[in-house]
């Protein structure tokens, strides 16, 4: 991880980890509505490639009932270069889980899943239109959508990943 003074302004800004933390979170709370279990720890890694990566942000469907697999090959763009992206974010991921754990806002449970903490700040009032506000919204749907998908494995495969 490069030091914080030497990261690109516009990296700093949207790999921040205070807001990624927050986005991991939301995602976590989203996979426990529908599972009522803590997500898979490897499941977090695909969350933010996917929440903030815009055009793939804006064609996630609107409801869980959209089948992953199917929404995958209608939207065939979403896969292209997407396991460069998890590689990409691999850092900026953990050091946003070490943040949230920090703030206990996450943590990690023993059998290896990130399960929410009761935030001890009020959630952010992001405008409705802003971009902050959409990357949370759709945070919490990966994290549902995750937990109406499959095993971890099946999700994996679906976005061509090899754990």
């Amino acid at each position: 991880m490069r030091d914080w003074s030497l990261r690109p302004k516009e990296v700093a800004h949207l790999l921040n980890p205070a807001f990624c933390a927050i986005l991991l979170r939301e995602s976590v709370v989203g996979y426990q509505k529908e599972t009522t279990r803590g997500m898979p720890y490897p499941l977090s890694f695909l969350v933010l490639p996917i929440v903030l990566h815009a055009p793939t942000r804006n064609a996630l469907p609107r409801t869980i009932a959209k089948k992953l697999h199917a929404w995958i090959e209608e939207k065939q763009f979403a896969r292209v270069r997407f396991v460069e992206r998890v590689r990409a974010l691999v850092s900026h991921t953990k050091e946003s889980i070490i943040f949230a754990c920090d703030g206990r806002i996450l943590e990690i449970m023993d059998s290896g899943v990130l399960a929410p903490l009761p935030p001890r700040q009020p959630k952010p009032s992001w405008e409705h239109n802003s971009e902050s506000y959409f990357c949370n919204k759709k945070a919490q749907f990966v994290g549902r959508w995750f937990g109406h998908s499959g095993d971890l494995a099946t999700i994996f495969a679906i976005w061509g990943i090899q754990p």
